[in-house]
């Protein structure tokens, strides 16, 4: 199995509604939540590098009162969604 790596230099998200123990809690794996879901997207068997200067994943609405992993699993995956559909530069 091959290594694979993200590097975000910033990763900036507003969260209205949210209290910021449940937003330290929902980042605190979003990492190894965006990594999952970019492994099991289709496309990323071979190995891509590339640089993404900006993206703009858009508006989610959620429930009233989203647990800190319904929060992290929603984050991730409109990211993944939206990395997967950036062109990359490189």
């Amino acid at each position: 199995m091959s290594k694979r790596t993200i590097e975000i230099d910033r990763l900036e998200i507003r969260l209205n509604g949210v209290t910021p123990e449940s937003a330290r809690a929902a980042a605190a794996g979003l990492g190894s939540e965006l990594l999952g879901r970019l492994a099991r997207q289709q496309g990323h068997g071979d190995r891509r590098t590339g640089r993404i200067a900006g993206l703009d994943a858009g508006i989610l609405t959620l429930t009233s009162s989203p647990t800190p992993s319904e929060l992290r699993r929603a984050i991730a995956g409109r990211a993944a969604a939206s990395i997967d559909s950036t062109p990359r530069n490189g």
